[in-house]
């Protein structure tokens, strides 16, 4: 469900606001029918094309006042929920790399638009707008100048009330120039829970008030899948987003991606992707997560020499208000965590939580400051919702394995047993 990117078909879905309790089957009764329903005709456009359909999907969160502490737990859950339904939407309607109609799809997120005035007669859309996302407004999200050939919603009140508005603004900033843009409405669920925004955290959730300038993630991110995708979006988000104007503060997110040599004793490895096409398809979502818009990207592409034998190759992206991305080659478990000072957080998944144990005792032993470890829930089947979801749970699994997707090439060139 990845792609590095190119001249693919790029659709955009709109959904209004989230249920009041995110949960598996609250999710699925407010999207499942539009996401599955745009999921099948851009499989199809992937299908007719030959080529890989790119989605992404965009939902407001409730995130007007950058000084308000940062709620992690609340975020991660309705991106994990929203990518976890995609999945297996994906695995029930039969899309996937093997059958040759796979959709790449990015979930966005925008800050709610508030709206003054009546919708038919004067929007006005208040918002402070930073250059860069994860967490940008209604406005920048319509204004980016990303080429959506198609933009598609859900039929339904508040579905067509964002539809409207986000193209209103579409239009005062492009008045016509960015080409036809097709536009469809989608038939919702007969029946779907109340949406809010949201405003008030789980109990239990984690509130983050420390600002963040330096996060680094680590994986070997083969074939990107929606696990690799919750676990890069988290990343960003625990990066210090409030910045304000005319203050300049440089911010670091560093990826650190495994290099080849250390991959050769993988199964089916003959269809592992080599380093730079990681580096490329980790690039590709990351850029369309933060919302930026390609003409103003600044790249710079460098190769360092190697640093205690842990970092290899380097790959920077130099953005609007003082962000750099980094994708390091690295060769242990380490990598730039331990060559870094600067770094304050580290994010990773569940299944990997041993490691950052690790890496705060080496730095420890450098008598540098422990990193703030931010651990990504692991997508499993344990949650789905048997009464509404028939599929089997290792076909779920499947959907989330970068193994999986290489045995499905295998088998797709007649090499696999």
């Amino acid at each position: 469900m990845s792609s590095a990117g190119g001249s693919q078909p790029l659709w955009l879905l709109l959904l209004p606001s989230p249920p009041r309790e995110v949960t598996p089957s609250s999710v699925r009764s407010s999207y499942a029918s539009t996401i599955s329903q745009v999921l099948q005709k851009a499989a199809d456009t992937s299908s007719s094309f030959s080529t890989v359909t790119i989605l992404d999907v965009a939902i407001p969160c409730d995130a007007s006042n950058a000084l308000e502490p940062f709620y992690y737990s609340s975020l991660q859950n309705l991106l994990g929920q929203l990518y976890k339904l995609i999945c297996l939407l994906c695995a029930e309607n039969s899309i996937d790399v093997q059958y040759g109609n796979d959709v790449d799809v990015r979930v966005l997120l925008f800050k709610e638009a508030k709206i003054q005035g009546p919708f038919k007669d004067t929007v006005q859309v208040v918002e402070d707008d930073p250059s860069v996302g994860p967490l940008v407004s209604l406005r920048r999200l319509a204004c980016c100048g990303r080429p959506w050939q198609r933009v598609c919603s859900t039929d339904r009140d508040d579905g067509e009330i964002l539809l409207q508005l986000f193209l209103r603004l579409r239009n005062e900033a492009f008045d016509g120039s960015k080409g036809k843009i097709v536009i469809e409405r989608f038939p919702p669920e007969p029946s779907y829970p109340a949406s809010t925004s949201l405003k008030t955290p789980a109990t239990d959730d984690r509130v983050i008030r420390e600002h963040h300038n330096a996060v680094a993630v680590g994986g070997t991110f083969d074939h990107l899948h929606v696990g690799h995708k919750l676990l890069l979006s988290m990343t960003a988000l625990v990066l210090n987003s409030n910045v304000q104007p005319g203050v300049k503060v440089e911010r670091s997110l560093i990826v650190g991606i495994t290099g080849d040599k250390l991959l050769g004793n993988k199964k089916f490895c003959e269809y592992l992707q080599d380093w730079h096409q990681r580096q490329a398809a980790v690039q590709s979502f990351l850029l369309a997560f933060l919302v930026v818009n390609e003409p103003l990207q600044n790249f710079s592409s460098t190769m360092n020499e190697k640093k205690e034998g842990s970092l290899g190759r380097i790959v920077m992206n130099s953005l609007p208000s003082d962000l750099v991305i980094e994708y390091v080659e690295i060769f242990d478990a380490f990598g730039p965590t331990v060559t870094n000072e600067s770094i304050s957080a580290l994010v990773l998944s569940g299944e990997t939580r041993a490691g950052g144990k690790a890496v705060n005792e080496k730095r420890a032993e450098k008598q540098w400051t422990s990193l703030d470890i931010f651990e990504v829930d692991v997508l499993d089947s344990a949650e789905v919702d048997p009464a509404t979801s028939d599929y089997g749970t290792q076909d779920f699994q499947n959907k989330l394995s970068s193994t999986e997707i290489r045995r499905k090439l295998a088998k797709k060139s007649g090499t696999a047993d």
